[in-house]
């Protein structure tokens, strides 16, 4: 087919309220039919291979040639916003990882083509993408819904020894900018899902580290990123069903090295476990030193001094530090460079995304001029400068654990 090719603490959100039984996915199997004749492929060493695909936010896929790896993400059809390409029921996005700042070259652009004329092919046999405004797909009247799901995979790879595990599916930490939101919903519809409102939903993964032990088993040891993108691995339902933890267990016994990013001071009881690793990175998202702005932007997450305390204690102990200030909010850049500079090795500094989902939200905090390039491209600077100034690297790869020098 392709060439080539403990107890509730105040300011959590309650919990919801008990799970029905354990539920296998059917988004699973959709996706394996969407992309059955890539996953039946056996292409040469010198051709495009599968690296890997998932689909719990859209429907993703990360081909491969030698040290080039790409990322392909379909994203329900938004004829108003930019894509590689369009097919009836998807828009079609696709970057290099690791080097996202460099272009798509002819090999890129022409596999990638072949992937989306199989899509074309075979996105009929879908089942419908219905609207939440309409269509056949199931409402609720439930506020919010936790399901205890079973999953056939978790470690994931996504090239040159670097790998992303999800314990949970869904945040409820639930910040209103998320661009995951959409993607993930998108994932709902075609499980045939009820829609509701990021925040509101998460799936546990009850036997991730069951089937995280076999995996653990068939892979080589590598980098291993948790992350606040489509789930924070320490979001309040983690005190409950310690899936997270339960999954570090199995990786830090195996000789992976664990990169945690999260927004919640939450995982510092789970250090003791980390500096068991024979590497192990933590970082945080900290968007601004003013704790009044954090909590108009991210009302369900932990108060940026929580997160910095957290870094100096992970410092301390010795853990790999970094912190990602994403999506940079107005901030004193001076003061907040003075506060991590101390205890962190490398950070990543970006911008807000979705612009159309978020800037409700300085509208409302009153700063729409920081929703504008300028502001985003001037504090990036002031921050690059100020971390250089202090000896601190900024990664601008994609890549924290290669800009810390970690390897396995």
């Amino acid at each position: 087919m392709l060439d080539p090719v403990s107890p509730e603490r105040p300011g959590d959100p309650a919990l919801p309220a008990p799970p029905a039984p354990p539920t296998r996915r059917a988004i699973d199997g959709v996706a394996r039919e969407l992309l059955a004749p890539l996953l039946a492929a056996r292409p040469s060493p010198s051709q495009w291979r599968l690296v890997a695909w998932d689909a719990e936010q859209g429907i993703q896929v990360t081909l491969g040639r030698g040290d080039v790896m790409l990322l392909v993400e379909l994203e329900a059809r938004d004829d108003a916003r930019d894509c590689f390409a369009r097919t009836e029921r998807f828009n079609v996005c696709v970057r290099r990882t690791f080097r996202a700042d460099q272009p798509l070259g002819e090999p890129e652009r022409r596999v990638v083509g072949q992937l989306v004329a199989m899509v074309r092919a075979r996105e009929g046999a879908l089942p419908s993408l219905s609207s939440a405004a309409g269509g056949d797909r199931p409402v609720t009247s439930r506020p919010s819904l936790v399901r205890e799901i079973e999953v056939e995979r978790v470690l994931i790879p996504e090239g040159l020894g670097h790998y992303y595990v999800n314990p949970y599916v869904g945040c409820m930490i639930g910040c209103e900018f998320c661009y995951v939101d959409e993607r993930a919903d998108l994932s709902r519809a075609l499980e045939g899902l009820p829609k509701l409102p990021w925040g509101r939903w998460v799936d546990v993964k009850i036997n991730a580290a069951e089937v995280l032990r076999r995996e653990v088993r068939e892979h080589p040891p590598g980098v291993v990123r948790m992350s606040p993108i489509l789930t924070d691995p320490y979001q309040p339902l983690e005190r409950k069903f310690r899936i997270t933890r339960q999954c570090l267990e199995v990786l830090v016994d195996a000789g992976f090295v664990p990169m945690v990013l999260t927004r919640a001071a939450r995982i510092r009881e789970d250090f003791e476990l980390l500096a068991r690793a024979k590497a192990a990175i933590v970082g945080f998202s900290i968007p601004t030193d003013d704790d009044k702005l954090r909590a108009q932007f991210e009302p369900g997450a932990d108060p940026i001094d929580a997160r910095i305390e957290a870094l100096e204690e992970a410092h301390r102990r010795g853990l790999r530090t970094c912190a990602v200030i994403q999506p940079m909010l107005p901030m004193n850049v001076e003061r907040l460079v003075a506060r991590l500079a101390p205890v962190v090795e490398v950070v990543r500094v970006d911008r807000m995304y979705r612009m159309d989902r978020a800037r409700a939200l300085y509208e409302r905090a009153g700063i729409p001029w920081a929703a504008e390039d300028a502001f985003f491209e001037r504090t990036a600077k002031a921050l690059r400068e100020g971390f250089a100034a202090r000896g601190i690297r900024a990664d601008d790869l994609d890549d924290l654990a290669g800009t810390l020098g970690v390897r396995v």
